[in-house]
């Protein structure tokens, strides 16, 4: 079965990051959804993915918390 539009990040929606950065108790700000857009770029291209979905994102984030303020 494939999944929805709404199960994968569009990254060219403020809200969708900001709901990430929620997520992990960080600051809505300009810096760090451009943080987000850059790491998801890197995990699509270690994935060798087209698309994320919002579960395979936050996964990442988790790892990668610190470059987020």
């Amino acid at each position: 079965m494939a999944l929805s539009d709404h199960e994968y990040v569009n990254f060219s929606e403020d809200y969708e990051l900001n709901y990430h950065l929620r997520k992990v108790n960080k600051q809505e700000s300009i810096a760090n959804r451009s943080t987000l857009r850059t790491m998801g770029a890197e995990l699509k291209a270690r994935l060798g993915k087209t698309f994320l979905t919002h579960k395979e994102f936050h996964a990442y984030i988790l790892t990668q918390i610190h470059r987020l303020s």
